[in-house]
């Protein structure tokens, strides 16, 4: 007799050389044309978001806004100060462009929005999570192995009682998951190394 299981991956993913450059027709289907685009100041730096951004501009489609001040461990001040960003400026979708810190915090951001809120601690909790407004969201991982970009958990820090927490939703599964090579070619060896192992 089997042991029991459940297995649920609603997420697209798009896999292999020219992925990126496929976002902006993702997004159209999304209904979505203005996107926040969301990364850390290390792949700013070594010119990972601008790949990203030339690959949008073949698409046919600019980010409305970016912002590429995600800290290796985000917070929920961090989160919430995004949310802000995403309406004061008209954005209409969120993509992610790094490891788990900026897909997390990305999930984050889905969750205030997607609840009409202003606070991620009004969200706290396992499967607590309405469906709500859904914001369309694109996970682009430059990472490998992790998993964040099809997994369900967000884990964002709240400085205030010095914990990291932990949202379970399946809302929080990004719609699309973008893997393409150009963005872990910048990994260290021994990190790619590693996780390939």
């Amino acid at each position: 007799m089997s042991a029991y299981y459940e297995f649920k991956l609603p997420s697209k993913i798009l896999s292999g050389e020219g992925a990126l450059e496929h976002i902006p027709h993702e997004l159209h289907t999304l209904g979505a044309s203005r996107p926040l685009l969301l990364s850390d100041p290390g792949l700013e730096q070594v010119g990972t978001v601008t790949i990203v951004k030339e690959a949008f501009h073949q698409g046919g489609m600019e980010p409305a806004e970016v912002f590429c001040q995600i800290p290796p461990d985000s917070s929920i001040e961090v989160v919430n100060r995004i949310a802000a960003l995403y309406r004061e400026t008209g954005c209409d979708s969120l993509i992610a462009v790094g490891g788990g810190s900026v897909i997390d915090t990305a999930k984050g951001v889905g969750m205030v929005l997607a609840q009409a809120g202003s606070d991620l601690l009004d969200s706290a909790g396992c499967e607590v999570l309405p469906r709500g407004d859904h914001v369309p969201f694109v996970a682009v991982p430059t990472t490998a192995g992790t998993g964040s970009e099809a997994t369900l958990v967000a884990v964002v820090a709240n400085p205030a009682i010095q914990v990291k927490m932990e949202f379970l939703s399946y809302h929080l599964l990004p719609d699309v998951a973008v893997l393409d090579p150009r963005m872990t070619e910048t990994l260290p060896p021994r990190i790619t190394a590693s996780t390939g192992v």
